[in-house]
Order: structure tokens, then C-alpha cells, then sequence
């Protein structure tokens, strides 16, 4: 008799260790974010609102859980999300994109694409750290006019059904 036995892909995500207790975080937008960028972080967290965890991203006003756009100088940053937590608890989370860089809604060459970027950072706001795959959308880097971390990877939504369940 022969057996086939099919290994399991392995998972590059990396869980940080925190959560956010009840499954869920209400997002602001700071008045620095530009209005045009707004569909762009509405669809970032509906690709983390749809990968079939039991988490969800609101759009509610009288949290400090809140999205900047400021300089971060002229280096290779283009955001940086802020997490604080309690113990196994995430209590606020922020980012800031850095508005010394070219950005882009549409995914325009020679721009970073505001949708990939934001994909991103709301997977660090998720407790997610950076990939080893090169195509998950947490992997750490990004080229200017790529959009293809706006979707997110097998291993991205392996990632946060680890973390919150289904």
C-alpha cells in the first residue's frame, strides 16, 4: 500500500503576541490625512475585514486609535505604525505616513500606492510582524507603483485567522 502523505505550506507571518480583546478597532482619520486618500484606507481595511477572522476595522469617530500624515524625513520610511498595549492587549494603535515621500491612490509609477501601505500597516495594528515571503503583503518592503499588497497573501490571512480565529 502506498501512502502520500501532503505537507502543510509553512507560514511566514509573525505573530507579535498582543490582540485586540473584542475583536475589533474604530479608526480616525487625522485632518493631515489627504480627503483623496480616503476610498484607498476604507478598501486597506476591508481586505483585513473580509480575510475571514473574527476581527473587524470600523470607521467611527472619539478614538485615539488614528491615522497621521507628517514628516518622517526624506529616507526610506514610509509609515510607521505606533502600538500600545497591556499585557496581551492592544489598547491604541496610530500611524504615521510619511509625507515626505510621493504617494499615489491609483498605483502610479515612480509613487507608493496609499492602498498597499495601508494594507500593511493595519496587519501591524492586527499584532502582525513582517513576513519571510516576498508576496505577502506584510513582507517589509514595497516598490513605488506596486499594488499588489493592496490583496492580501495566503500566509497575510493565515496570519490573522491565527491570531483571532474564524
Amino acid at each position: 500500500m502506498l501512502i502520500i502523505s501532503m505537507a502543510s505550506p509553512a507560514s511566514a507571518y509573525v505573530d507579535n503576541g498582543v490582540k485586540w480583546q473584542y475583536g475589533f478597532a474604530i479608526v480616525i482619520k487625522d485632518a493631515s490625512i489627504p480627503s483623496a486618500w480616503s476610498n484607498s484606507l476604507t478598501q486597506s481595511m476591508s481586505a483585513w475585514n473580509n480575510a475571514g477572522a473574527d476581527f473587524y476595522f470600523y470607521w467611527i469617530g472619539g478614538t485615539d486609535n488614528k491615522l497621521y500624515y507628517k514628516s518622517l524625513g526624506e529616507g526610506s520610511t514610509l509609515a510607521i505604525a505606533h502600538r500600545t498595549y497591556v499585557g496581551d492587549y492592544m489598547i491604541k494603535c496610530t500611524t504615521d505616513f510619511n509625507n515626505d515621500q510621493n504617494w499615489s491612490t491609483t498605483g502610479e509609477a515612480g509613487k507608493f500606492d496609499v492602498q498597499s501601505v495601508a494594507t500593511h500597516e493595519f496587519g501591524h495594528w492586527l499584532s502582525l510582524g513582517h513576513s519571510s515571503n516576498t508576496e505577502a503583503t506584510m513582507y517589509p518592503t514595497v516598490a513605488t507603483g506596486e499594488t499588489k499588497k493592496r490583496t492580501l497573501h495566503s500566509d497575510d490571512i493565515a496570519g490573522i485567522i491565527h491570531i483571532y480565529g474564524e
